[in-house]
């Protein structure tokens, strides 16, 4: 229980954003420390060196980079070591922000990021929704580069050299008598009659038509909200504010390109709300949807006296 709370409280520091007067001494050395490992010496640490790796890590926002040292393996290998309910939330808390940046990798055309990011969420839950949906924009991305890259080798590959002819050797023609010219008869003369004038085509007169305005859509139904996080710099120093985001409802339900539209204050709430954005879940349709929404983030009022 008490390594549960222990990763919970750690979370919550981590997924709300790090003051710069955070960045201490301590912090950096405890970095130095905490170098990439590889896989097989990472499954020879004991449960403790990970634990304290996976929260140095949280601490330092190296949520899902760099590969091979950052929050999401730590927690996953700690998950294969025992089974616990502290690691257990803190990798579902974390998805939302591998999912996120599996997108984004994605939109930006960063194959290789993207598939490593698929490989962690896979990891992390195997029957995540998101997951076939962007294996097949990976694929897709991958088959569109290979199509690419073919047309580019087939522009620059070099033309074959023109075959040059063969010669003939030289042959002398035969000298041929040739015939006398026939008489060259005048052609009879033949009558034409001019067509009379093409008639200019009257355009037919302009219809009126009325154009129905299109009704607006209505959006699918909200089946799971989630609450934004309340990032704990805004709380500690009292800060309210509000982020509108825009994302769009695929036909499964699901959320996707989830990105800000705008925040008041910048720089403070967006992460929370992007994370929050991404677990909605509304209700399928046949069609995919564009929308906005608005977070507002609102500090309960303080008891007088």
């Amino acid at each position: 229980m008490r390594s549960g709370l222990a990763c919970a409280g750690l979370l919550m520091l981590a997924l709300a954003g790090c003051d710069a007067a955070r960045t201490n001494n301590d912090a950096a050395a405890s970095r130095q420390d905490d170098v990439a490992l590889p896989a097989p010496v990472l499954e020879q640490l004991d449960t403790q060196p990970l634990r304290d790796r996976a929260q140095a890590a949280l601490r330092e926002q190296r949520i899902h980079t760099p590969a091979g040292d950052n929050a999401v393996e730590y927690y996953l290998a700690l998950r294969e070591r025992e089974a616990d309910a502290g690691v257990s939330a803190a990798l579902a808390e974390l998805q939302p922000y591998v999912l996120i940046a599996a997108e984004q990798s994605l939109a930006l055309d960063q194959r290789d990021e993207a598939r490593r990011l698929l490989a962690l969420l896979a990891r992390m839950d195997p029957h995540a929704p998101a997951l076939p949906r962007l294996r097949d924009g990976l694929r897709v991305a991958q088959e569109r580069a290979d199509r690419e890259e073919g047309a580019r080798i087939a522009q620059t590959a070099p033309l074959p050299a023109p075959i040059a002819p063969s010669t003939p050797a030289s042959t002398i023609a035969p000298t041929i008598a040739s015939p006398p010219p026939a008489p060259q008869v005048a052609p009879a003369p033949v009558a034409t009659v001019e067509p009379p004038p093409a008639l200019a085509e009257t355009p037919p007169p302009p219809v009126a038509t009325a154009r129905a305005e299109p009704a607006p859509q209505a959006l699918p139904r909200l089946l799971r909200d989630a609450a934004p996080r309340y990032p704990l710099a805004a709380r500690n120093r009292r800060i309210e504010g509000s982020v509108q985001v825009a994302f769009t409802i695929q036909p499964d339900g699901s959320v996707t390109d989830v990105h800000t539209v705008s925040a008041q204050p910048e720089g403070l709430f967006e992460q929370a709300a992007l994370a929050a954005a991404s677990r909605w879940q509304f209700e399928a349709t046949s069609r995919r949807v564009n929308t906005t929404r608005t977070l507002t983030f609102r500090l309960p009022a303080q008891p007088n006296g």
